[in-house]
């Protein structure tokens, strides 16, 4: 080991875990299971124990998305409070850092028979939102790799023979061959589906957005001029019903970068569906502005038009 000189960093070896405590993989098992299904689940560990305590550091639980568990942290009044906080983790996608002191001191924060204390870290499988992208020309292609690389499960949507062409999307993007029509009737939508519209034509965009249009859904995003943007929503909002979920529409779709390629005009169109995921969306409104230097409405851009009659 090599020589020190002059005052070294501290120690970060903060504590020493229990040996009694063995490695148990079921519940790592069972979480990479969940996770990897889409399904809801948490994965709870003792990150310190002291006292007189029922599980030592390093201890896991997994908590499915039903409250049922696989391993165990202890039991007891203890376990079924940690699993209500593993349930509002799963909830909102947050971890959690827990401490429940019940050595009988000033600081108790729970009536135990075992006097001691336990810090428990809840780490939530966040589930990867959907997004459907109707169009797989030049546009829908670029955008399809570029969402799934920031975790969403991305369904690619085409009814021309050959789009998109073999070996242009990374294998973990779902590709649908059919009509607009019955591929939408066959997908899975919820209120954390992500929506993008960028099709050959005019008409199968339409045809698209009404049919998206009262399911239920987090972001929509319709690509076009501002001029055509207009004639759609006439033709669309037809009724009051319609008009109100129309106002929830980002069209013409994407974040204002200055680009005009099918690859930049696929990256301001992830950038937007970023944004509405983390809620920063206020953060890009002097982003959001029209060709003349106007501000837009809140869900409008300045990306370019698409080209129809091609991919």
């Amino acid at each position: 080991m090599p020589e020190r000189h002059g005052p070294g960093p501290s120690d970060p070896l903060v504590a020493l875990g229990d040996r009694r405590e063995q490695l148990d993989l079921e519940p790592y098992e069972e979480f990479v299971r969940l996770s990897q299904a889409g399904e809801p689940v948490a994965l709870v560990t003792v990150i310190c124990a002291a006292g007189s305590a029922p599980r030592g550091m390093g201890a896991v639980m997994t908590v499915r998305g039903d409250g049922s568990v696989c391993g165990t942290i202890g039991g007891g009044s203890l376990e079924l409070l940690v699993i209500e906080h593993a349930l509002a983790a799963i909830g909102d996608g947050r971890t959690r850092q827990l401490h429940y002191d019940y050595s009988g001191g000033p600081e108790q924060n729970l009536e135990k028979a075992c006097l001691g204390k336990t810090d428990f870290f809840i780490q939530p499988s966040v589930r990867r939102p959907r997004l459907h992208v109707f169009g797989a020309g030049h546009i829908g292609a670029a955008l399809a790799p570029l969402a799934a690389g920031v975790g969403f499960r991305v369904t690619l949507v085409d009814d021309r023979p050959g789009f998109p062409a073999p070996d242009s999307v990374p294998a973990d993007v779902d590709v649908v061959s059919a009509p607009f029509g019955e591929a939408i009737e066959a997908l899975p939508f919820d209120e954390s589906t992500y929506i993008v519209i960028v099709t050959y034509g005019h008409e199968q965009d339409e045809a698209v957005l009404r049919a998206c249009l009262h399911r239920p859904w987090r972001y929509l995003g319709l690509i076009g001029s501002r001029a055509k943007v207009r004639r759609v929503f006439a033709d669309v909002g037809a009724d009051d019903a319609s008009r109100r979920r129309l106002e929830r529409v980002s069209a013409p779709i994407g974040l204002d970068i200055g680009g005009r390629s099918p690859v930049e005009i696929a990256i301001s169109i992830a950038a937007e569906i970023q944004a509405v995921r983390y809620d920063r969306r206020d953060a890009f409104a002097g982003h959001r502005t029209g060709r003349r230097g106007r501000k837009a409405r809140p869900g409008a851009t300045g990306a370019p038009a698409e080209r129809h009659g091609g991919p």
